[in-house]
């Protein structure tokens, strides 16, 4: 009894951590961009040292999960480069287009683009509950955008709003490829992908000379540690023992690990208006979590 009592806990305390990790990737963002680094080499560099991290734990854990079928590569075409690669790019693009808060913010306008997508492939209803909640999760967006006076560009706007699009659609491919293939899997495969698809993007040349540089290794090595390998395990973990909508209504505290990096390391000051925005995405998103289906 003690331990089904105390497995939820450590299963969103998991999801949790991995939500907070995520939301202090400006931190290495920031610097590589300062260091020299485009957005296309920083989502590049990340995805190619995922990929090496991935290879070795999966090595370890059984070269069989390795194995997938030629007609399923879409589906890792849809998470590595659909999804992955196209929203990182843009949310890196908004990071450095706008605060830390505003991009985060608006990446969690992802769910208003699942229940879009997830109607017509997976059947799901548009109810009047949900489209309540996602109304007051855009209302909370223009809220801090537009009221907290915090700095953001119109390409910024746009770039953010076109994160969450990219972030819905790890949702819906992942949620495809789960039924079939282990999550390690699923990681490994996803960044590879991801990572070839930003050779043609990413001055591979230019990378290359950029990693000659020890800083740049380390800061390389830590983005995707603690931004995508430790989030992810964590992440798989808390969802093995706790169902994928509070899962969800968990990670919501991204954007404001998001916007305590921005405060607290880049000076960027939230207002009181700003502070109810953010409030009422968050209330937004867990009424659209609980919305019925009927």
């Amino acid at each position: 009894m003690a331990k089904s009592k105390k497995t939820p806990f450590l299963s969103g305390l998991a999801i949790l951590l991995a939500a907070s990790l995520w939301g202090c990737i400006g931190i290495f963002s920031r610097d590589l961009e300062a260091n020299g680094f485009t957005v296309a080499q920083t989502v590049s560099v990340r995805a190619l040292f995922t990929v090496v991290i991935m290879f070795v734990v999966i090595l370890v854990k059984g070269p069989s999960l390795l194995k997938i079928r030629f007609r399923d590569i879409w589906l890792f075409l849809g998470t590595g480069i659909c999804s992955f690669l196209f929203f990182n790019i843009c949310y890196m693009t908004a990071i450095n287009e706008a605060s830390l808060s505003v991009a985060g913010i608006l990446l969690y306008t992802s769910p208003f683009w699942v229940l879009l997508l997830s109607a017509p492939i997976f059947g799901e209803k548009i109810t009047v509950v949900k489209t309540v909640a996602i109304t007051i999760c855009f209302g909370g967006s223009a809220l801090l955008v537009f009221g907290a006076h915090l700095p953001w560009t119109v390409r910024g706007l746009v770039f953010g709003l076109l994160a969450g699009f990219g972030y819905a659609l790890y949702s819906i491919f992942g949620k495809l490829a789960v039924r079939r293939y282990h999550s390690f899997t699923i990681t490994f495969y996803t960044f590879l992908f991801a990572f070839l698809g930003t050779l043609p993007i990413c001055n591979p040349t230019g990378l290359v000379t950029l990693l000659t540089v020890p800083h740049n290794i380390w800061c390389s090595l830590a983005i995707s540690v603690f931004n995508t390998v430790l989030p992810y395990v964590l992440y798989t973990y808390g969802l093995k023992r706790v169902n994928a909508g509070k899962a969800a209504v968990i990670a919501i505290v991204e954007p404001v690990a998001a916007a305590v990096v921005g405060h607290f390391f880049f000076d960027e000051y939230i207002t009181t208006i700003g502070i109810i925005g953010i409030v009422a995405v968050f209330l937004g998103l867990v009424l659209l979590e609980h919305a019925k289906e009927r």
